[in-house]
């Protein structure tokens, strides 16, 4: 008589209630890393164009602007979730016009909202370092950044005094950043 090997039913139904299990803890969890990772990079594309911007306007002793735009071509009256692009801006109109060149531009299609009371359509760095919005007594802002989880995970990007940003989880004011 010769003993066969394998597995029994019994064996392979608990198998595959076990892998079931596995899978349905591990799913949420790589779709959270995903949202997070997708969030991770706007912001760090974003703060890197602020970067660029703030140390492009000390070394050429000039005014650049960064200014929403969903065609990397030209300043739009769209959300900063579109797109912006970053431009040395000879005249101060937050405009490209004339010979005035694009530095860089970034495309956004991720699902994620850019948002921003003080400098609602463009930001502009002076020689200095300093930012400046469209009051120019009020020269410190913030950005959010949100995506469809929410506030709860919501990031805020503030632009200090001397134009320096930085990542916050609380908006300047201390409260909790407002998505939707």
């Amino acid at each position: 008589m010769r003993k066969e090997r394998g597995f029994t039913l019994i064996e392979l139904m608990f198998a595959l209630a076990v892998a079931a299990i596995l899978v349905s803890v591990a799913v949420p969890a790589v779709q959270m890393f995903a949202l997070n990772s997708k969030q991770t990079g706007a912001i760090n594309d974003f703060v890197s164009s602020l970067h660029l911007a703030r140390n492009t306007a000390i070394t050429t002793n000039a005014r650049v602007t960064i200014c929403a735009s969903s065609n990397a071509a030209s300043c739009e009256a769209v959300s900063w979730d579109s797109g912006w692009i970053l431009f040395r801006d000879a005249n101060s109109n937050q405009t490209v016009d004339g010979t005035e060149v694009i530095i860089s531009s970034v495309s956004q299609d991720n699902g994620l909202d850019i948002q921003s009371s003080q400098y609602g359509q463009f930001i502009m760095y002076r020689p200095s370092g300093r930012a400046m919005n469209a009051n120019t007594a009020t020269n410190t802002g913030e950005f959010t950044v949100c995506d469809p989880r929410g506030a709860d995970y919501g990031k805020v990007v503030i632009v200090d005094l001397s134009g320096r940003p930085k990542l916050s989880n609380l908006t300047i004011g201390g409260s909790a950043p407002t998505c939707g």
